[in-house]
């Protein structure tokens, strides 16, 4: 959730944000990514384990958290990255050892309830709220330098969801970053994806605040 709140910044507090870089993600989120994200809650809260949130171990509610996982896998990454098998970059042998060992090892750890109370911020962040629900009005609200930056493979937050909002902004930019690994290259496992971003932010950090 951390261009929600990099937008939320910027348009609560206009006076101090100087520079923004929002990086793949939304100043509003999208009916889209709305019902993924209630799939997400669904694959836990279905789980009799989870018990109404009363459950006396997070890894009692495994099967929900796996579920929840699965869903992950099939949206964090873009098609091509498993057309080109990519995990075996990072040494996995199969597509079912990738997704066992580094989707549901990622997430199998996890509390299901800050699963949960993430999956809400990600559901109800909207900046529109500090305009009386007019998005252009909150956006025109920003008087930092900003360079929206999403990644053109990312299936949450398509460059064109982006470029949208950005346009809204002035004194902004659309910097794009390439990634085959969809919304999870914010795990930083290419090294050109990290890269990219310092590129950008060394860029936006030498304007003139």
């Amino acid at each position: 959730m951390g261009a929600q709140q990099v937008y939320e910044w910027a348009v609560r507090f206009p006076e101090m944000v100087k520079r923004a870089a929002p990086i793949a993600g939304t100043a509003k989120n999208t009916p889209h990514d709305f019902l993924f994200t209630a799939a997400l809650i669904e694959a836990i809260t279905s789980d009799p384990a989870w018990n109404g949130g009363f459950y006396k171990d997070g890894q009692d509610v495994h099967q929900g958290l796996r579920r929840h996982a699965r869903i992950w896998a099939v949206m964090g990454l873009c098609t091509e990255f498993y057309k080109r098998e990519l995990w075996r970059g990072i040494g996995f042998s199969s597509l079912e050892d990738f997704v066992t060992g580094f989707i549901e090892g990622y997430f199998l750890p996890m509390d299901p309830n800050d699963l949960l109370c993430m999956a809400w911020k990600w559901q109800h962040g909207d900046v529109s709220a500090h305009g009386g629900g007019d998005l252009r009005k909150a956006l025109s609200r920003i008087k930092a330098k900003v360079f929206v930056m999403p990644i053109n493979e990312d299936m949450f937050f398509p460059v064109r969801d982006c470029a949208f909002e950005q346009e809204l902004i002035a004194n902004s930019e659309l910097r794009v970053i390439n990634s085959f690994w969809g919304h999870f290259g914010l795990f930083g496992v290419e090294p050109e994806f990290g890269q990219q971003v310092d590129r950008h932010l060394n860029e936006l950090l030498a304007i003139p605040a």
